[in-house]
């Protein structure tokens, strides 16, 4: 199945599920970006299982993940693919904490 497109990616908080970013994903490669951060990475399909190396820099105030606020964030992501959504979690790779994610498809790349 190829991700190659455009897609929203939430952030499960205590109260529900929060737009965080526009990701595009082509051909192994990860960007996005929100209002405060952009993220760059890259990312494999095995099965049904979506991993992905993610870097978030933070370019405006920096917001509490992981427990810590910082300027940049090394992620490591394993979720699972069912059609156009994957779900999963986010470890970040220099602590304990994980965030739970998910991302939808919005569109096909042009």
């Amino acid at each position: 199945m190829s991700l190659n497109g455009i897609w929203k990616i939430e952030m499960l908080t205590t109260y529900d599920w929060e737009s965080r970013a526009t990701a595009y994903l082509r051909d192994g490669s990860y960007w996005g970006a929100g209002s405060q951060h952009y993220a760059t990475g890259s990312y494999t399909v095995d099965g049904n299982k979506f991993l992905a190396d993610i870097e978030i820099v933070n370019h405006g105030k920096p917001r509490t993940m992981f427990g810590k606020k910082v300027d940049r964030y090394e992620i490591a992501s394993e979720a699972e693919l069912s059609g156009d959504v994957f779900t999963g979690v986010g470890k970040d790779k220099k602590g304990n904490h994980v965030i739970q994610y998910r991302g939808s498809r919005l569109a096909d790349l042009p």
